[in-house]
Order: structure tokens, then C-alpha cells, then sequence
């Protein structure tokens, strides 16, 4: 079977948001995290519910054409390099230590939290260490 477009799931443990990076988890999606052992794969294009557990969500794979309107979790610049960041949102490379799971480019800049922008995924299997 092949499927090229949005595929919907069923939204598992703590709901889902429009515009959010998901990762499946037991046969539904979950929002993705900041870790960067989170394998996302692709965001939340819309639901048949206010995104309760035991909803449907309709996913764009990451891995699909074109770009993607993703949630800021803050400021971002056009052109930065786009990383997971905690509750599906996404992020410029944080100063943190740790490691960053990319996920593309911002192709706009991100004024702060919540800011809806587009993201052209790519890359999305590298993963970032900041020392």
C-alpha cells in the first residue's frame, strides 16, 4: 500500500495541535519532543476533534514535497537551521548543551513563541551537539 499525501492516525497520550511535529507511538501520534532520539514524522495539517486522545489527526510526512507551516517555540531568523523542540514546536540551535534532532530551514523568521512559519524539512535524521 502506498499513500502519498496526508495519512491519519489516531492521536495518542496528551493530544495533538495543528502545526505541530508528531512521532508515532504505539500505533498514534504523540507530539515530539526536544531529544534528539525523537524520530518525528511529519506535522498535524488537521483534525475531527480539538485534538483529544482518542481523535484523528491528519499527518504530512516530513519526507513529502514541498514545505511545511510548523509552530516557533521562540525567535527565530530566516535562512537558521530549524531543530525539535518540546510540545511539536521547533526551534533556532538552542545554546544548551545537549542534542538537537534537525529538522529544516526556517524559510521565514519566527517573531517568538507560537509564531506559525514555513519550514522546508530537510536533513531531518541529523542530529546537532552543542558543547
Amino acid at each position: 500500500m502506498y499513500n502519498k499525501g496526508p495519512k491519519t492516525f489516531p492521536i495518542g497520550t496528551g493530544g495533538g495541535v495543528r502545526n505541530r511535529l508528531v512521532k508515532l507511538a504505539g500505533g498514534t501520534v504523540v507530539l515530539n519532543t526536544a531529544t534528539a532520539t525523537d524520530a518525528p514524522i511529519g506535522a498535524i495539517v488537521g483534525m475531527d476533534g480539538d485534538g483529544a486522545e482518542g481523535d484523528f489527526a491528519a499527518v504530512r510526512f516530513l519526507k513529502d514535497d514541498g514545505t511545511q507551516e510548523l509552530e516557533a517555540a521562540g525567535a527565530a531568523d530566516a535562512g537558521a537551521d530549524a531543530y525539535a523542540a518540546d510540545q511539536g514546536r521547533v526551534q533556532a540551535l538552542p545554546s544548551t548543551a545537549g542534542d538537537y534532532r534537525k529538522i529544516g530551514k526556517f524559510l521565514q523568521a519566527a517573531s517568538g513563541a507560537g509564531s506559525l512559519i514555513e519550514v522546508l524539512p530537510y536533513d531531518w535524521h541529523h542530529v546537532e551537539t552543542v558543547t
